[in-house]
């Protein structure tokens, strides 16, 4: 029997179980920026010249698209799987990204390397996932390398959603090793053992039924993601309180959610539930309430290096400060209320509150501040922040970023275009971000 091929730290890495390409928006410089502005922070000023790393970059089509659409940034990829550098170290080569660079190291040693500061740190898809030991070398490397007022994004797998998976990851796992094969096709083995469960009457899928769901979910991903994500030996959600606290130890301060929804009780906690969670202290307490308030299974925690909160009249002037345009496929008009899909089940946004900006955008990108004089909003500023802030999480609207050089974003997406692992993605180098190219939640 031929063994599950692993990396030094007990993680799957084996080429035949690529990990697909993944884009998360929401490590973008331009929606980092204006999330932490929406949320009352100093953010980093884009228009100056900034630097940008993602910690476990994967296949890079995040990093790739970011150094596209963010020409004025400097951007670092740093991962330990070897093959995938290489893929996306020429990806970035043919597309011409002179900003990007991409960085083969183990977390572990990348610590210890001396370098500039970044203003962005990014990670999706590392922390819940690794050891103990490369916990502490990506806090060792935001310890040393986030500059002051700098964000960090933190994506992983948190309770209590993902807390019922942890049974059926270790079904997985432990068919994976007594099986034959290629780590893919032990993934596809495994994953049909679980299946084999379910509709078995397994006692676990009765009581939670929320796995048979996430088990659709896992079958509709390709197998390399599958082995990725539930084969490694350190696989563990976290509990938001400990990350916190984590972070807390190296100077960074927890300043809300990079899923601009999540920071709008009104539109993501149960209406009966919101009146309390006003009551409970800020932090720890608070998030773990939140995360039980809307079984959270996936966290994008954004803390700031000395968090750098705004008064009331420098907050106003920050969000005059930013564009916005409205997003293809984005509504002109509305007929009725909008609906937004969440977490907590589907949620009503008052067609009085975001028809006024949808309305105006459609017309062209505007100013928060030129925003701001329409009514309902010219009574109330914070009524046009949140509604900003729902419309770029359901992919209706975002800010614009700085006039710089030449995006070489068209070089990038023909690059793209030739390969049958990329979602499909439309690069817009005005926002500095890209888009699905499917219609807008």
């Amino acid at each position: 029997m031929t063994a599950v091929a692993m990396d030094i730290d007990g993680d799957v890495a084996d080429a035949d179980a690529a990990y697909p390409m993944h884009f998360h928006r929401e490590q973008m410089p331009a929606w980092l920026h204006a999330t932490a502005t929406a949320l009352g922070f100093r953010a980093p000023d884009l228009a100056r010249p900034y630097r940008w790393c993602e910690l476990g970059s994967g296949a890079g089509l995040t990093a790739l698209v970011a150094a596209a659409c963010n020409p004025s940034g400097r951007l670092t990829a740093v991962d330990a799987d070897a093959a995938q550098i290489a893929r996306a170290r020429g990806i970035a080569e043919r597309a011409g990204l002179a900003n990007l660079e991409f960085v083969l190291a183990d977390l572990r040693d990348y610590a210890t390397q001396h370098g500039d500061a970044f203003d962005f740190i990014v990670s999706h898809g590392l922390w819940a996932w690794v050891s103990d030991a490369v916990r502490d070398a990506i806090l060792e490397t935001v310890e040393r390398r986030l500059a002051p007022g700098g964000l960090l994004e933190l994506g992983y797998m948190s309770h209590p959603g993902a807390s019922q998976l942890q049974g059926a990851q270790r079904l997985l796992r432990e068919a994976a090793r007594h099986l034959e094969g290629d780590v893919a096709a032990r993934s596809a083995t495994a994953l049909s053992l679980l299946r084999e469960f379910a509709d078995g009457g397994a006692g676990f899928f009765a009581e939670h039924p929320g796995a048979a769901r996430q088990l659709d979910a896992m079958e509709r991903e390709p197998a390399g993601y599958i082995a990725h994500e539930f084969l490694g030996a350190h696989w563990q959600p976290q509990h938001v309180a400990d990350v916190i606290r984590a972070f807390a130890g190296v100077g960074c301060g927890f300043i809300g959610s990079a899923t601009p929804i999540e920071n709008i009780d009104a539109l993501s906690i149960p209406a009966a539930l919101q009146a309390r969670l006003r009551r409970l202290p800020p932090g720890p307490l608070a998030e773990t309430a939140r995360d039980l308030a809307r079984n959270q299974s996936l966290r994008r925690d954004l803390f700031q290096r000395g968090a750098q909160r705004l008064d009331d009249a420098a907050h106003l002037d920050a969000l005059d400060a930013l564009v916005f345009a409205a997003l293809p496929g984005a509504p002109s008009a509305l007929g009725g209320d909008l609906r937004f899909d969440t977490r907590i089940g589907p949620v009503t946004g008052a067609r009085d509150l975001f028809a006024p900006a949808l309305e105006a955008l459609a017309q062209g990108p505007r100013s928060f501040a030129g925003l701001r004089t329409r009514a309902p909003y010219d009574a109330a500023p914070g009524l046009l922040n949140q509604a900003l802030q729902a419309l770029t999480w359901a992919g209706c609207v975002h800010i614009c970023v700085p006039a710089g050089r030449d995006a070489p974003a068209d070089a990038l997406a023909r690059q793209l275009a030739s390969r049958t692992d990329v979602p499909a993605l439309a690069l817009l180098p005005a926002a500095g971000t890209a888009a699905s190219r499917r219609a807008p939640r």
